[in-house]
């Protein structure tokens, strides 16, 4: 239900009833940005060639390989027409959160301003003017490793793989995965919860076969400690398998942390 307030002006001004309210769900201020330190985290991940071979899922059928060091990077297209503007969201050396909007010169590598340890999202920004019709690659600077990717007609990564910013800690609320395999078939997926600590402590928190789909609703958040690598991987029994997975929860700031600039 929508509250009309001020009647006088034209045309109306139309509010929730919940935003004047008393109450609020909780999950839906921090969605709102009304609570400070707190912002939703959703990861999401797709492969569609996923093997016997444990990895994450992303836009590769590999492993996924991080920087040794923070670095710039070079974001380019296959595609020479497009122009699009992308945003790079990744941590610096500090495992700070560090965004740039890079503008796409088609096939010629563009090198970004910020140099990277991490990279937890890449996306067509909201004020682009233009779709990408190519793939998208962020690479390092010989062009031989790739960091993050956009496949043709979907507009941001799908990648399984996230890296705690410092000063925060991520509260894991929900996994969902999906497989083409079906609960008729003998092949299965196994979902594994992998991470490592800044000190390059390596924990399985979770290891659980699937057919077709696996679910996860945590009524105690898992929490993860900043600047923890996670990977959410799978791998198949046998055979090949489309999966996807999508995660979520909730990043919040450490206590005794001095505020951002920016929330």
């Amino acid at each position: 239900m929508a509250l009309v307030t001020n009647l006088t002006a034209t045309p109306y001004l139309i509010e929730s009833v919940t935003k004047v309210g008393a109450y609020e769900p909780f999950d839906l201020q921090v969605s709102r940005n009304q609570i400070m330190g707190h912002s939703v985290q959703n990861i999401y991940g797709y492969q569609g060639s996923v093997t016997t071979t444990n990895i994450p899922l992303w836009e590769n059928a590999a492993a996924y390989v991080y920087p040794v060091s923070a670095t710039t990077m070079n974001l380019v297209s296959n595609n020479n027409a497009d122009t699009a503007s992308i945003t790079i969201v990744g941590l610096n050396a500090s495992y700070a959160v560090t965004t740039e909007v890079v503008v796409l010169t088609g096939t010629t590598a563009v090198t970004t301003v910020n140099s990277y340890l991490r990279i937890n999202n890449m996306f067509v920004s909201a004020g682009s003017t233009t779709n990408p019709a190519g793939v998208i690659t962020l690479k390092d600077l010989t062009n031989t490793t790739t960091y993050a990717q956009i496949n043709a007609g979907i507009g941001r990564t799908q990648m399984s793989i996230y890296t705690v910013p410092a000063g925060y800690t991520f509260y894991l609320s929900r996994v969902d995965c999906n497989s083409s395999f079906n609960g008729n078939n003998a092949n299965y997926v196994t979902y594994k919860n992998y991470n490592v600590s800044s000190a390059g402590v390596v924990t399985v928190t979770q290891q659980s076969p699937f057919t077709a789909w696996y679910h996860s609703q945590r009524v105690m958040p898992r929490a993860f400690a900043e600047k923890t690598d996670i990977q959410f991987q799978f791998q198949t029994s046998a055979g090949t398998a489309a999966v996807n997975c999508s995660v979520e929860g909730w990043l919040i700031q450490n206590d005794g942390q001095a505020l951002p600039s920016v929330l």
